[in-house]
């Protein structure tokens, strides 16, 4: 088993009011166990405007798919925006079978989804 395709981490810029979490890796259940406690804790602030850049995201399982849930769910509840964008084609791809495009925010463009994020 390759360890490296496990790895999974979270980079953290804050550009003004926005916050950017960057993903990067597969986010399975062992990339999950490395990145979701700072990814919960950051998207649960009251009133946060957060973007989360999902470039470098090569998989997703039905756990980070939960996380970004509870995380839209925990910004709607608190009059905070989380915007999703730049998933590549099997990250996409997932997103739009399950048509979470309903309740994810997701904007392809990086700098048109910081906009819409910075947006009250």
């Amino acid at each position: 088993m390759n360890d490296e395709a496990a790895i999974a981490t979270l980079e953290l810029t804050e550009l003004g009011d926005v916050t950017v979490l960057k993903l990067i890796g597969s986010l399975t259940m062992e990339g999950l166990e490395q990145v979701q406690d700072q990814f919960q804790d950051l998207t649960r602030r009251p009133a946060c405007h957060t973007l989360v850049d999902l470039t470098e995201v090569e998989m997703v399982t039905t756990p980070a798919l939960s996380m970004f849930l509870d995380a839209a769910s925990a910004a709607n509840s608190s009059s905070g925006r989380i915007i999703f964008t730049q998933a590549r084609p099997p990250v996409r791809d997932i997103l739009k079978r399950l048509r979470l495009h309903a309740v994810l925010q997701t904007i392809p463009g990086y700098e048109e989804a910081l906009a819409e994020a910075r947006r009250k």
